[in-house]
């Protein structure tokens, strides 16, 4: 109901403006004041008005030259006025064409009675105000399809990645083609414990919740020329590499990765000085080929990106419940990134994906290390080539010392724990330092 009185006020504004323009323009046209008086031009030793027009009284022989076609004429102009808003443009022009033939008919069938020196309200200057009225309409509509257009626009970028939107304005001949394989890098960042924190949430409030996360992570990756793909859940999946290629796509993505985790830690106080649940995160990180472009149906299309590197990466963030960590890239990604140091984690074999992948944990930029930090990577290495050899003795001792001098207690303990298995089982297929995670995770 609030929609149909919207737009019936705004039909009845605009055939209010056709009016006030229609009468404007006879009134200029013909020399006659819609409240009864006459603009005498040739009168300008009067300084009453600033165009040197003086206003007198009308002469009423000018309104004796063909009354009943004049008369007729004003009145489909009027009725023309107050139907043209309920008209699209073209129908509008097609209207406004009928009227023009009728005013012509009139004429036709009602000549002049006789003739003045100033026809006043003539043929001629009824079709001058039936012209205004016409470009009058077509101007208010085109302003008011230009700002619903605008509105729609800022609506619909809120569901379009906003690069796209602005390749797509750029280069509209891209719209529809298909997609192609880029290298790329694909995030998948998934809120940890969302389903118990779901549980004791008020429903009502979830969604403001969420949308304090979603609006924080958007803004990062947006910043660092990602595009957010789509929001899963509490999962929000980007890409970098398109729909403008990059070269740094890797970089930016772990730049965008690493800033998430510091966005999202204040976020999670602010929310716990509030009254909410605090709030931690899972990122995984995959760089890889992967078929970037539209997907769909006739019904429905979205810009997205699919294959093995999309998979990977939602598989690794869902490995950083295991390791209990928040960030965990693959080994392609550290390949694309050499100005950043990083820590081994393992060799896993995720579902659905038939090779092994080393996965790492971003440590720091090169230049933000410390002596100690090289050290204590060092000695990580170390610990994981005894470890990959069977050294078993000298891997656990160095795991042990690494325990101690890091927070990471828990991740060297999985490997301590491991161990010991794989000492009392004595495995004899050479693989016994994967991971296997075929099984769904988190």
């Amino acid at each position: 109901m609030s929609n149909w009185a919207d737009n019936f006020h705004y039909r009845v504004a605009l055939a209010l403006l056709l009016l006030a323009c229609l009468s404007a323009a006879l009134a200029l046209c013909a020399n006659v004041s819609f409240v009864g008086v006459d603009v005498d031009s040739a009168q300008t030793n009067r300084a009453s008005f600033s165009f040197d027009y003086h206003w007198h009284a009308v002469n009423v022989e000018y309104l004796s030259f063909a009354p009943v076609a004049i008369i007729s004429s004003l009145c489909a102009l009027v009725a023309l006025c107050v139907a043209l808003p309920f008209f699209r443009a073209a129908q509008g022009v097609l209207v406004t064409l009928g009227v023009a033939v009728v005013i012509i008919a009139l004429f036709l069938i009602y000549p002049p009675i006789k003739q003045v020196d100033d026809p006043g309200l003539g043929f001629g200057r009824l079709m001058v105000g039936l012209a205004v009225t016409l470009l009058i309409f077509l101007l208010a509509r085109a302003v008011i399809l230009f700002l619903r257009r605008r509105k729609v626009n800022g609506f619909l970028r809120q569901y379009i990645p906003s690069q796209l939107f602005q390749h797509y304005m750029q280069h509209p001949d891209d719209i529809g083609i298909v997609g192609e394989s880029r290298n790329m890098t694909i995030m998948f960042c998934d809120i940890k414990r969302f389903t118990a924190i779901s549980e004791r949430l008020d429903p009502e409030l979830l969604p403001e919740w969420l949308n304090r996360y979603f609006d924080a992570v958007s803004e990062v990756v947006v910043s660092h020329g990602g595009t957010v793909d789509k929001y899963i859940g509490d999962c929000v999946m980007a890409f970098w590499g398109a729909p403008v290629r990059s070269e740094t796509h890797a970089h930016d993505a772990l730049r965008a990765a690493r800033e998430i985790l510091l966005v999202l830690e204040t976020l999670s106080d602010q929310l716990v000085a509030e009254g909410w649940p605090p709030m931690a995160v899972g990122i995984g990180v995959s760089t890889g080929y992967a078929n970037v472009g539209h997907l769909g149906s006739r019904e429905r299309m979205t810009y997205t990106v699919v294959g093995d590197a999309v998979n990977t990466a939602d598989r690794l963030q869902r490995c950083t419940s295991f390791y209990n960590l928040s960030l965990v890239v693959n080994d392609t990604a550290t390949e694309n990134v050499p100005e950043f140091l990083f820590r081994e984690l393992d060799t896993v074999h995720v579902k659905g994906r038939q090779r092994f992948v080393r996965i790492f944990q971003p440590v720091c930029h090169q230049d933000e290390a410390i002596p100690n930090t090289h050290r204590k990577l060092q000695l990580h290495r170390k610990a994981m080539q005894f470890y990959r050899r069977g050294m078993w003795e000298d891997a656990e001792t160095l795991f042990r010392l690494l325990s101690e001098e890091t927070q990471e207690v828990a991740f060297y303990k999985k490997y301590i724990e491991r161990m010991v298995n794989i000492r009392l089982s004595e495995p004899t297929d050479g693989t016994n330092y994967i991971v296997d995670f075929t099984q769904k995770i988190g």
